[in-house]
């Protein structure tokens, strides 16, 4: 077909150069020609273009699952809080997976806690994960001298509230084990993450903090800080899996809305750098 179609295109040229007549042409190049093939082993050039173009389209297919996804796992800690319904609402305009550290007493001590802890339930692009009912009573010292009650604990909040991954994070403690895999085991709280391991659960830590001011939940970094931060961590394969970022937030620093704390900022600005927002549900060991 191929050189049927080249010696087409050759008298093409010579008779609209003007040389030689089409007859003379056919006759001259009658020796060189492929016999004639009937139209009915003959492919369509629509087909021959259309199964072209789907080759050429498995191809670049095949060179983009070589690049690797960045992903980005939103995680908030200690919720439901004052920044809850804030929360909701961002991530349901926005329509990108986060993930939710709740804390079990919060709940039971407030009527507008357990109404969020409801709204977050509901909501269809988050999941919830543990972060103990206590939180350590903010004495995390104390807490993890006894590693049997914090896995009490975490049990505590689990099956009180029906959360449905067993995927945990120690309050106060940025310690991690992902299958065989650790990191920050040297401080206290080591001993407890074992125990929720040998009990089903997996323990996060995070990749890099968006910090604030304990005393008015003010971020410190900028937005812009905060994505240059992700990206040199991300860039240098500093995260604890490489091409995943943890990234870790607090409820309350979305109680009241400013400029530093525009959660839907951040959020279209990770997206025009290009991550994906994924669960930790799916995070790779």
């Amino acid at each position: 077909m191929k050189q049927v179609t080249r010696n087409l295109f050759i008298t093409l040229i010579i008779v609209l150069l003007g040389g030689m007549s089409c007859t003379e042409v056919v006759n001259d190049l009658e020796p060189y020609m492929e016999p004639v093939i009937s139209s009915d082993s003959i492919m369509p050039i629509d087909a021959l273009l259309i199964e072209e173009q789907d080759s050429l389209a498995e191809e670049i297919q095949d060179s983009l699952s070589l690049i690797p996804k960045k992903c980005i796992y939103l995680t908030i800690d200690d919720a439901p809080l004052n920044g809850t319904a804030r929360i909701d609402s961002i991530v349901s305009k926005a329509k990108v997976k986060t993930n939710i550290f709740m804390v079990g007493n919060c709940i039971d001590g407030s009527g507008k806690f357990r109404k969020y802890y409801n709204l977050l339930m509901e909501n269809s692009y988050i999941e919830i994960y543990n972060h103990s009912y206590s939180h350590a009573n903010n004495k995390y010292a104390t807490f993890y001298k006894d590693p049997e009650k914090v896995l009490a604990d975490f049990e505590k909040n689990q099956l009180d509230f029906s959360i449905p991954h067993k995927i945990a994070r120690l309050p106060g403690r940025n310690i991690w084990q992902i299958g065989e895999k650790t990191r920050n085991y040297k401080q206290s709280g080591a001993t407890s993450a074992e125990l929720l391991v040998k009990s089903g659960y997996k323990v996060f830590g995070w990749d890099v903090e968006w910090r604030y001011n304990a005393k008015d939940y003010t971020p410190e970094q900028t937005i812009e800080e905060l994505i240059n931060e992700i990206e040199t961590l991300y860039e240098k394969s500093r995260t604890f899996s490489k091409n995943h970022v943890v990234l870790l937030m607090h409820d309350q620093m979305f109680a009241k809305k400013n400029d530093m704390n525009d959660l839907e900022t951040l959020i279209l600005e990770l997206k025009e750098k290009g991550f994906s927002f994924e669960y930790l549900s799916s995070y790779p060991e």
